[in-house]
């Protein structure tokens, strides 16, 4: 009888461990279940976000691709009217130097003293300094005839007018503090000479004469009224004067001025 409960007590806590195991086991499939349930709904989560991300990354390429395209289109434009602006420049040049050999013929034909040794004036102009009395010049001669070698000469200018009651001239060079030796030029095309100079006190300018005189003895001369030779504006003194002569390109023609035969 004894035995008989004890097997049946053992089997009973048998049961009960079975059902424990089964309980704990469909606990963690429940668990192991929910977990990954979560997990694939996060993982489905993060696909649509980057499906969303990479539609908008597509979407912006595109723009992009569209702008780029675009902005293609117009610097092809741009080269091609860049090019024919090029091409016309290139023409008006060649033309430009046409018309002055052709413009230097007739000189040397009508006119020879506008000119010496092909050497033409092609501006003057003289602005107003900040400073009290004090005034910028800028002189431009120009070599009409294309030739190897470089032109040579000298220049003066000489500013005309009275002191009080007498007439009285003064070398402009001296009175901007240049030496004779950086009075003279040696160009091929252009030749720029300027520099800064006051005027004496109580002197009244009419007129600046300028006389190029060429290496070979041939001079050209021109005069200009006073007043006529302003530019508009008044200038700032310039930290340095730069070195004359220069070949720099500038066709500037000076203001109206009469013209002396040389």
């Amino acid at each position: 009888m004894l035995k008989s409960r004890d097997n049946a007590k053992a089997v009973s806590v048998r049961s009960q461990q079975i059902l424990l195991s089964l309980a704990i086991a469909a606990l963690l499939l429940v668990v192991g279940y929910l977990v990954g349930n979560t997990r694939l709904i996060h993982l489905e989560q993060q696909t649509v976000l980057l499906e969303n991300q990479r539609e908008s990354l597509h979407e912006r390429t595109s723009r992009l691709e569209y702008q780029v395209n675009i902005l293609q289109v117009e610097l092809d434009i741009e080269r091609a009217a860049t090019q024919s602006l090029q091409n016309e420049l290139r023409q008006a040049q060649d033309e430009n130097a046409t018309i002055r050999r052709e413009l230097a013929f007739y000189q040397r034909v009508v006119a020879p003293d506008l000119t010496a040794d092909g050497i033409t004036i092609d501006s003057m102009v003289v602005s107003e300094l900040l400073a009290s009395n004090s005034y910028y010049f800028r002189l431009i001669l120009l070599q009409m005839e294309r030739i190897e070698q470089f032109a040579q000469g000298s220049i003066v200018l000489t500013l005309r007018g009275f002191e009080g009651d007498q007439r009285k001239e003064y070398n402009v060079f001296e009175l901007a503090g240049i030496d004779e030796s950086e009075a003279r030029f040696v160009m091929n095309y252009f030749s720029l000479t300027e520099g800064n100079f006051a005027l004496p006190d109580g002197f009244i300018p009419e007129t600046l004469h300028v006389q190029v005189r060429s290496q070979q003895g041939r001079q050209t001369e021109r005069s200009y009224q006073w007043r006529q030779l302003f530019a508009n504006e008044t200038l700032e003194a310039p930290a340095e004067t730069p070195e004359a002569p220069t070949e720099r390109i500038n066709t500037t023609n000076g203001a109206n001025d009469s013209e002396d035969k040389g």
